[in-house]
């Protein structure tokens, strides 16, 4: 009797351990993010379904570009809230999958761990071929070109490019060559003085850029 009372107990503690104390209305979600957005902010409600409190000792997430937070920490039987998850867009692009993992003890103390997933497809309003261009020091100015491609739902006329540091004076001259216009440009850099190390960060300027979207999409060009 002993014996099998030892298998019993041995056999429920891991059930105890996993119990699932937090019913979640979700745990997953998926996001269209648009041209303009720079964040995104996912809600998962929560429902502690257990006879035990819950405290939630920490949230964490696999990217510092999401931060999970709660108005609280603890939780009563019967009780709900929600966890807040802020997604920084960046100058991310594509598909992004993100995990939030949320640990949690009740006052009996059971751990147990929830992860929560959090999917956004960022649409990339500009393209590049490519986006860095890179001279060897020499006696020689050659022309290097960038294809740009903008997003067929979201046009621009390519005007002109400006200087990250505009107190700094330009390392190089540009042309701009319309291949489609509102849609794809070719820009033509030469180095004004390829003997010697410079580098020149480029956003591009286009009037139709309203809320500065493309100051997320630099060009660089480096003479070394």
């Amino acid at each position: 009797m002993r014996l099998i009372l030892g298998i019993s107990l041995a056999l429920a503690t891991p059930f105890i351990a996993l119990a699932e104390n937090l019913n979640w209305t979700t745990q997953e979600q998926h996001f269209q993010a648009d041209f303009d957005d720079t964040e995104i902010i996912a809600n998962y409600a929560f429902t502690n379904t257990s006879q035990e409190t819950v405290e939630i000792i920490e949230t964490s997430a696999t990217c510092g570009c999401t931060v999970p937070t709660l108005e609280k920490q603890s939780y009563a039987p019967g009780e709900s809230g929600e966890l807040k998850a802020v997604f920084t867009v960046g100058s991310r692009q594509g598909k992004q999958r993100k995990a939030i993992t949320v640990a949690t003890k009740d006052s009996a103390g059971a751990e147990t761990t929830y992860e929560l997933k959090l999917d956004i497809d960022i649409p990339v309003p500009v393209t590049f071929k490519p986006r860095v261009r890179f001279w060897k020091v020499s006696g020689e100015a050659t022309t290097q070109e960038i294809e740009v491609t903008f997003h067929e739902q979201m046009p621009m006329s390519l005007a002109k490019l400006a200087n990250k540091d505009p107190d700094e004076p330009t390392n190089f001259d540009y042309q701009i060559e319309t291949l489609a216009d509102g849609l794809k440009y070719k820009i033509k850099l030469t180095p004004k003085k390829p003997d010697k190390k410079s580098r020149t960060t480029y956003y591009l300027v286009s009037e139709q850029d309203e809320k500065n979207i493309l100051r997320r999409y630099p060009i660089y060009a480096y003479v070394r």
